[in-house]
């Protein structure tokens, strides 16, 4: 079975939506983007701080019992840790948690 591009699957309908159909797809792709960059962001910010800490994913598992494998998604921007698992691997890397203001979505009202 041969693969296809997604843009080439979706290329013929498209090609029948009108301005409005078209705008709507493009915001909705815009606050897509910048929900899924969440947790990339955080899965490169943790690997930057276990690198900085000089710690290998086997090592800072064992530190903290949490599973390597976990460790890996989160750094890959595929999991979903808890609290309390982000609280556990950031002790050890001397990093804490913080809030920081998010992008504002496409159509939040100022």
């Amino acid at each position: 079975m041969t693969t296809r591009p997604y843009e080439e699957l979706t290329a013929p309908a498209r090609a029948s939506w009108g301005p409005q159909a078209r705008e709507i797809s493009e915001r909705l792709g815009r606050q897509l983007d910048l929900e899924i960059s969440d947790p990339e962001v955080l899965g490169r910010e943790l690997r930057a701080a276990r690198k900085a800490a000089h710690l290998t994913q086997p090592e800072l598992a064992q530190i903290t019992a949490v599973q390597q494998a976990e460790i890996s998604r989160i750094e890959r921007g595929l999991g979903n840790p808890t609290r309390d698992t982000l609280l556990r691997l950031t002790v050890p890397l001397g990093v804490r948690l913080a809030l920081v203001p998010a992008p504002r979505p496409i159509d939040a009202p100022r």
